[in-house]
């Protein structure tokens, strides 16, 4: 027997703003980050909570790490809000996410999500950073689980190209991982074959600033984040998770590094070999996993993505020596056994090289 469960509601599409009326006369703690706090979007979300009584924690900085969530948890336990409102990417709904399960009110989480990349609106995981040790932790609860994610295709008109190159190869990674994870099923297939094959074809346009393109990967984001909660994920998220704790390198970024790598490995399995062309066909390609990989490899370079960890500022010399404790913790981290094929040290070693 199978189970596939949708906790968390959805609203999208412009004016879904309109949705934080329904907090009217509540205590809300926004949570969000310096630059969006004075950037005017942050002002936008406020508006629509005049009437309520509201404090905002604006501490979020990148792959937050355990002490700035702990400053937020002892906020909502002054505050005592009735609901916490995270505004932001993936790493301010994160930061929420953890401060409300650790607090011992575990007060209810509305999302809206300034990128297309995470998911994170609609799922139960949540990545902290040890920054002392250098270690990514996934956290994974039911509880993490938003009440309400609000998809509001505006938040995206101003995002960078390269935050969208990075974010956007993240939703292509997800919805690829869910789509052959150990966890699979007919549900999951069908949304992670959706969130791919929109990502695919809307993150060139998005790339070049197209406001249709981006509320589509908005979506796209939205999907695959549903379709990996179910499913779980894989060896190419466990990866990221260890490199990006360790050099503190954007988590798309590194998604985009070893996708390909990642399919190549997995495909010498036939079962998956044969799922991954099928998602290939979906997407317009020859149905093979070859041309999905070398698709992908195409893309990357299109958004001007690195295709080297030396490109991202890491010296050879130190990522070789590093490369026992980053296969230890790819294989510890909690995405890699929803992986397809069984992996070893020697195999995450044998992509790392790749990558040098």
């Amino acid at each position: 027997m199978e189970r596939f469960e949708l906790k968390t509601a959805v609203v999208f599409g412009a004016g879904a703003l309109e949705a934080l009326d329904g907090l009217a006369g509540r205590r809300v703690l926004v949570v969000t980050d310096r630059f969006l706090a004075q950037s005017g979007l942050l002002d936008q979300v406020l508006a629509r909570l005049g009437s309520c009584t509201v404090e905002t924690f604006t501490q979020v900085v990148p792959d937050p790490p355990l002490e700035v969530v702990a400053k937020g948890v002892r906020q909502v336990e002054e505050f005592r809000p009735d609901v916490l409102v995270a505004f932001g990417g993936g790493s301010a709904l994160d930061c929420a996410k953890a401060m409300a399960h650790f607090s011992p009110q575990s007060p209810p989480l509305w999302a809206i999500p300034t990128t297309a990349g995470t998911g994170s609106e609609v799922t139960s995981f949540a990545v902290l950073t040890d920054s002392e040790k250098g270690v990514k932790y996934p956290l994974v609860d039911d509880s993490l689980l938003p009440a309400l994610a609000v998809l509001e295709p505006s938040f995206l008109e101003g995002v960078p190209p390269a935050v969208t190159a990075d974010t956007g190869m993240d939703v292509l990674t997800h919805a690829a991982e869910a789509w052959v994870a150990r966890g699979a099923n007919p549900y999951t297939d069908a949304l992670a074959e959706k969130a791919f094959t929109l990502a695919y074809g809307n993150l060139p346009a998005a790339f070049g600033g197209d406001r249709e393109a981006k509320a589509n990967m908005l979506l796209a984001s939205n999907l695959a984040g549903l379709a990996f909660n179910g499913a779980g994920l894989g060896l190419c998220h466990g990866l990221a998770h260890a490199l990006g704790g360790r050099y503190h390198i954007p988590h798309g970024r590194l998604n985009a590094l070893l996708l390909s790598h990642v399919i190549r490995f997995n495909a010498a399995e036939e079962k998956t070999a044969k799922k991954y062309g099928r998602l290939a066909k979906a997407c317009g390609l020859a149905p093979t996993w070859r041309t999905l990989a070398a698709g992908l490899d195409r893309l990357r370079s299109q958004l001007k993505l690195p295709v080297k960890l030396t490109a991202c500022g890491v010296e050879g010399k130190i990522f070789k020596a590093d490369a026992d404790a980053i296969a230890a913790s790819a294989l510890a981290d909690r995405c890699t056994p929803a992986n397809p094929r069984a992996v070893t040290a020697d195999d995450v070693k044998a992509i790392l090289k790749e990558l040098a």
